[in-house]
């Protein structure tokens, strides 16, 4: 979601609107050909962000629409219906209408936006990539793998004393039996591609997410002095206290210590650095302590660690939660996470310096996401099959 579409609306709202301003918004949503503007003015409205001082109240908003719906104009294009909570709930087309209309300019916009979203879904090419979804290789001690997605429930395996089963809903669960300490627990490994996640009950009730090309290997019962597992990728934890068994992380050059705590750790082989955010409790990187809101970053080369303070956890972790949100990374760190994301191919015909924020669904085709990067003038993107060419 871009600052000047923020601007514009508010600038709408407030009945500021220059003829100018309001030009510059009709001629954004002719060219919005994915209807990537329309949803954005929809957040807008509905999630009380970038209007400034004047908050979304549903109840005003819906009066008013009633009003303009009953006053005696052109009968608009028949609304989007959009699922609620049994609230009347506008679609795209009334959102951006009721927008206008509120700033008296009704009569300038109406016809291209009712035009616009009536053909947007039929816009949608059939060749756009989809985005990631759940699915992962599971693979036992013995070497055999089990392909998981998101699909039925059922027990898949069990090793010693510990049952594998797949709950549904994109997640693999351990039970562990008891476990004599002297005895070795056989590992597995879970694996998600490019385009693919899942979750993660580890056998003493800790859970993980697992981001897109991703490993995490395990033991299927925790013996010992301390729980450790190994990362490749990034995984978000979320840690069952246990003060005599640390849990411990290791991902390249770091090793992260902790007793119960809730952290991210991103150690993608792409990367120059291996990252690790502490949301709740205390966690020791390297032996470095962190505390609640702070980050360390280890260098892959020189092994040298960095603390950041007042990191924004939010954005770390909102791959785990649905989204892909910018905090002013480069057009190649942006990249890279659509690559892993969306399992295309990168490529640049020529340097570009771009900088971006906002945030963005990870629910949506990659036509999408390239569409709102591309409205910051910076860069243009051109696909051909899966794979991306980057241009100034």
């Amino acid at each position: 979601m871009t600052d000047r579409l923020t601007y514009l609306v508010t600038q709408v709202l407030q009945h500021a609107a220059t003829a100018d301003e309001l030009q510059e918004l009709s001629d954004l949503l002719e060219a919005d050909g994915d209807g990537v503007i329309s949803r954005q003015i929809e957040a807008l409205l509905r999630q009380d962000i970038g209007t400034g001082n004047i908050p979304y109240d549903h109840d005003h908003w819906d009066d008013i629409a009633s009003s303009i719906l009953a006053a005696d104009k052109p009968a608009p294009a028949p609304l989007v219906p959009i699922r609620g909570n049994g609230r009347w709930r506008w679609g795209v087309a009334a959102c951006v209408a009721l927008l206008l209309a509120t700033g008296g300019v009704w009569y300038l916009l109406q016809h291209k936006i009712v035009r616009h979203i009536a053909n947007v879904e039929q816009q949608q090419r059939h060749s756009d990539i989809p985005p990631g979804a759940d699915r992962a290789t599971l693979t036992l001690a013995d070497g055999t793998e089990i392909p998981l997605d998101s699909g039925t429930q059922h027990t898949l395996a069990r090793q010693g004393n510990t049952i594998i089963s797949k709950p549904g809903n994109g997640r693999l669960s351990y039970q562990s039996g008891s476990v004599l300490s002297r005895e070795i627990p056989p590992y597995n490994t879970l694996r998600t591609p490019a385009g693919g996640q899942f979750q993660l009950q580890l056998p003493d009730g800790s859970k993980v997410w697992l981001n897109a090309a991703s490993s995490l290997r395990y033991p299927v019962a925790f013996t010992g002095n301390a729980r450790t597992v190994e990362l490749n990728g990034e995984a978000y934890f979320e840690i069952a206290a246990n003060a005599k068994q640390p849990f411990i992380v290791k991902a390249a050059n770091t090793d992260v210590q902790v007793l119960g705590t809730q952290f991210n750790v991103m150690a993608y082989e792409d990367e120059t650095s291996v990252k690790t955010t502490l949301l709740t409790g205390a966690v020791k990187v390297n032996d470095k302590r962190l505390h609640p809101g702070q980050g360390a970053s280890i260098d892959r080369r020189s092994g040298a660690l960095s603390v950041q303070e007042h990191v924004n956890t939010e954005a770390v972790i909102a791959w785990k939660n649905g989204l892909i949100q910018l905090e002013g990374e480069d057009i190649h760190a942006v990249m890279r996470l659509i690559a892993r994301w969306y399992d295309v191919r990168v490529t640049y015909n020529a340097p570009v310096n771009a900088h971006f924020r906002g945030i963005i669904p990870r629910n949506v085709p990659l036509s999408q996401v390239l569409k709102m990067l591309e409205m910051t003038g910076e860069v243009h993107f051109t696909v051909a099959d899966k794979q991306i060419i980057v241009s100034p």
